[in-house]
C-alpha cells in the first residue's frame, strides 16, 4: 500500500508567490536582477581573489568559498523560480524536488559551518597576529573548508531520504516557490513524527553548534579588542570583522524566523518573502558587504580597473579597442563635449585619488561641549533601543497584539531600531575622539543605508495611514481587508521602494567628483553637504533629486493626506461625539509620529536655497535621525491603552517569576 502510494505522486506544484498579475514583469525583471547582480558579483569576487596575489590571504580564501556558496545557492532556487513567473501551472518533479530539497539543505548548512570558520580565522587574525599565518596554516584552511561541506552533505542526506522515503499519496501542492521541508512534509500521508524530531535536532545541531562557534570567536574577540588600548587600534580591530558580523547577523537573523518560531504565529505568505529574502536577496548582497567595507578589496579591484585602462588606451592608440572606440563616439552622439584623451587620464586620476575619505565636523569643537553631548547622545541610544526592542518583543509575545495596526508598529520601530545605529554609533565615537575622518566607502554605506531606511519609513507611514482608513471606515470588513496577504505585501513594498530609491540616490551622488575640499560641515553625510563638495553637477543629476523628492516625500505625503481626507469624513459621519473622539484617538499616534518626521525633513529638504543654513539644519538633522527614533515607541505606549497593558502583563509576570 505504502509503495502504491508512493507512486501516485510523480511530481508537484507550486502555489508560488503571491502577487498581482499586472505587477508579474516587475516581479520577474526584479528577481532577475537580484540573480544577474548575485551572479557578476560573487563570480567578480572569486575571480579577483583568484588573480590578485595580495588576496591570497586565509581570510579571502574563505570568503572565495562563501561567494561559491552563495552562487551555488540561488542558482538552486532562482532560475525556476523565474520560469514560474511566465506558466500557468508551476510544477516540479518528484526527482527534481528532491534534488532541489537536496542542494538546499547542503549549502544552507554549508554556509552556516563556513561562516563559524570565518569567526575563528577572525579570532586568530586579532588575538594572536603575530602567529596568524603560521597558525592559519594551508592545511588548516583546507581542513575548515571541507568540513562545512561535509557536514552539510551528512545533514542534507540525513533530512532529503528521511523525507522523500515516506509516502505522498494525498495532494501534491506546495504552498511555496520552492521544496522547503515544512511544506513537504504537511504533505505526507503517514506520520511524520519521527521526521519532525530529525528535523529539529538536527537543525537544532547545525544551528547551536555553529552559533556558538561564532559567538564564543566573538567573546574571545570583544577580550582582545577591549585589551588595545588606542581607540584608533580598538576601531581598526572591529572593522575587519564588521563584515563578516553584517553577514552573520542577516543570514542567521531570517533562518531564525521562519524555522525557530512556535508553530501558531506560522504564516506561509510572511515565509515566503521572508524566504526571498535568504534565497535571492543575501546571497546578492554578501559580495557588496565583503567590498564596500573592505579597503583591500577596493584596492584590488581598483587595480584591475587600472589595468584595463591601460591596455584599452594602448589598444585605441594601435585602433584595437572597438569597444573604446565605440564609448568615444557614444560620447559624442549623446551631446557631450569631446574629451580631450591627453589630459583624460590624468584628471580622472585626480578625481579618483583626491577624496579617500571626509572629515566630519560635528557639532562643536569645544572639549567640554562634545563631552556633554557624548552623554545625552548616549542616553537618548539607550532608551531609543530599549523602547523600540521592548515595543517590538511585547508585539511579538502578547496575541492581543497580533493585529495589522501593531504589525506596522512593529515595523516602524525594527526601522526606527536600524535606522538610529546608522547615525548615532558614529556620532559617539566623534564626540570623543580626536579623528573624525569617515572613509569614502564608509560615507557611501551610511548615506545609503540611511535614505533606504527614511524613505521606507515614508512608504511604511503611508501604509499605516491606510490601515487606520480601513479601521474607522470599514471597521467591520477590517481583518478581512488588512488580510495576512496584504499587510506583509505593504511592508515589503515600502522596503522594496525604499531600498531602490537609495541605490538611485547613493550611485548618483557618489559618482559625482569629490575633487576638492572633503570637510562635511556636519555630523553625519547627510545630502546637502556631499553636493557642496561635488566638483560638478549634472543635470540628470537634478532630475534624479526631483525624482527622489516626488517619489519618495510628495507621493507618501498625498497618500497620508488622501486616508486622512477619508478618515475624517468617517468621523464626521459619527454622530456622538463620545464615538468621534474614539474614532479620531486610534489615528492620534500616527498623526504625531507623522507630523514630527515629515516636518523635520520637509524642513531640511524642502527650502529655498536662500534660506539654508547648516548650524540650524544640523539642531533639525538631529531631532530625525536621533530623538525621534526615541519618541516613536514612546508614542505608541504613552498614548495607547493595548501597549500599556501588554507592559503591566509582562512586568507582573517578571515578579511572579
Amino acid at each position: 500500500m505504502a509503495n502504491e502510494n508512493y507512486s501516485r505522486v510523480t511530481e508537484f506544484v507550486f502555489t508560488g508567490l503571491n502577487y498581482n498579475p499586472q505587477l508579474q514583469v516587475f516581479l520577474f525583471l526584479l528577481f532577475l536582477g537580484f540573480y544577474i547582480i548575485n551572479l557578476t558579483g560573487n563570480l567578480g569576487m572569486i575571480i579577483l581573489i583568484r588573480i590578485d596575489s595580495r588576496l591570497h590571504t586565509p581570510m579571502y580564501f574563505f570568503l572565495s568559498h562563501l561567494s561559491f556558496v552563495d552562487i551555488s545557492f540561488s542558482s538552486v532556487m532562482s532560475p525556476k523560480m523565474l520560469t514560474d513567473f511566465f506558466v500557468k501551472r508551476k510544477t516540479i518533479s518528484f526527482l527534481g524536488c528532491a534534488l532541489q530539497q537536496w542542494f538546499f539543505g547542503f549549502f544552507v548548512v554549508a554556509e552556516c559551518f563556513l561562516l563559524a570558520s570565518m569567526a575563528y580565522d577572525r579570532y586568530v587574525a586579532i588575538c594572536n597576529p603575530l602567529l596568524y599565518s603560521v597558525a592559519m596554516s594551508q592545511r588548516l584552511c583546507i581542513h575548515l573548508v571541507v568540513g562545512p561541506y561535509v557536514i552539510g552533505f551528512m545533514n542534507t542526506i540525513t533530512q532529503t531520504t528521511n523525507t522523500f522515503r515516506l509516502p505522498f499519496c494525498g495532494p501534491n501542492v506546495i504552498n511555496h516557490f520552492f521544496c522547503d521541508m515544512f511544506p513537504l512534509l504537511s504533505l505526507i500521508c503517514a506520520d511524520t513524527g519521527f521526521n519532525k524530531l530529525v528535523v529539529f535536532v538536527v537543525a537544532g545541531a547545525v544551528g547551536v553548534s555553529s552559533g556558538l562557534s561564532i559567538l564564543v570567536s566573538y567573546i574571545y574577540i570583544l577580550m582582545a579588542i577591549l585589551r588595545i588600548l588606542s581607540a584608533n587600534g580598538r576601531r581598526k580591530a572591529f572593522s575587519t570583522c564588521s563584515s563578516h558580523l553584517t553577514a552573520v547577523s542577516i543570514l542567521y537573523g531570517t533562518l531564525f524566523f521562519i524555522y525557530v518560531r512556535p508553530s501558531a504565529s506560522l504564516s506561509p505568505d510572511l515565509n515566503k518573502v521572508v524566504s526571498v529574502f535568504y534565497t535571492a536577496v543575501i546571497p546578492m548582497l554578501n559580495p557588496f558587504i565583503y567590498s564596500l567595507r573592505n579597503k583591500e578589496v577596493k584596492d584590488a579591484i581598483h587595480r584591475m580597473v587600472a589595468k584595463r585602462k591601460f591596455w584599452c588606451n594602448i589598444a585605441a592608440e594601435q585602433g584595437w579597442c572597438f569597444s573604446y572606440c565605440w564609448q568615444e563616439s557614444s560620447h559624442l552622439l549623446l551631446g557631450f563635449p569631446e574629451r580631450d584623451h591627453r589630459n583624460a587620464k590624468s584628471m580622472d586620476e585626480k578625481n579618483f585619488t583626491n577624496v579617500k575619505e571626509f572629515i566630519l565636523l560635528g557639532f562643536t569643537a569645544d572639549l567640554w561641549l562634545q563631552r556633554v553631548l557624548f552623554s545625552i547622545f548616549l542616553i537618548i541610544y539607550v532608551i531609543s533601543l530599549l523602547g523600540n526592542i521592548t515595543l517590538i518583543s511585547l508585539i511579538c509575545v502578547e496575541s492581543r497584539l497580533h493585529t495589522p495596526m501593531y504589525f506596522f508598529i512593529g515595523n516602524l520601530s525594527f526601522l526606527d531600531l536600524w535606522y538610529s545605529s546608522v547615525y548615532t554609533p558614529k556620532i559617539l565615537v566623534t564626540c570623543i575622539s580626536e579623528d573624525k575622518s569617515i572613509s569614502f566607502a564608509g560615507c557611501l554605506a551610511q548615506f545609503f543605508f540611511s535614505a533606504g531606511l527614511a524613505y521606507s519609513e515614508c512608504y511604511l507611514l503611508a501604509a499605516m495611514a491606510y490601515d487606520r482608513y480601513v479601521a474607522i471606515s470599514n471597521p467591520l470588513l477590517y481583518s478581512q481587508v488588512m488580510s495576512s496577504r496584504l499587510c506583509p505585501s505593504l511592508v515589503a513594498a515600502s522596503y522594496l521602494g525604499g531600498f531602490l530609491n537609495s541605490i538611485l540616490i547613493t550611485s548618483e551622488t557618489f559618482t559625482l567628483s569629490f575633487c576638492g575640499n572633503n570637510i562635511i560641515d556636519d555630523f553625519f553625510c547627510d545630502l546637502p553637504p556631499l553636493v557642496k563638495l561635488a566638483c560638478d553637477m549634472k543635470e540628470s543629476y537634478q532630475a534624479v533629486l526631483y525624482f527622489i523628492l516626488a517619489s519618495n516625500v510628495i507621493i507618501p505625503t498625498m497618500l497620508i493626506l488622501a486616508s486622512y481626507l477619508f478618515i475624517v469624513a468617517a468621523i464626521l459621519r459619527i454622530h456622538s461625539t463620545q464615538g468621534r473622539l474614539k474614532a479620531f484617538s486610534t489615528c492620534a499616534s500616527h498623526l504625531t509620529a507623522v507630523t514630527l518626521y515629515y516636518g523635520s525633513i520637509l524642513f531640511v529638504y524642502s527650502r529655498p536655497s536662500t534660506s539654508y543654513t547648516l548650524e540650524r539644519d544640523k539642531v533639525v538633522s538631529v531631532f530625525y535621525t536621533v530623538v525621534i527614533p526615541m519618541l516613536n515607541p514612546l508614542i505608541y505606549s504613552l498614548r495607547n491603552k493595548d501597549v500599556k497593558d501588554a507592559l503591566r502583563k509582562m512586568v507582573d509576570r517578571a515578579k511572579c517569576s
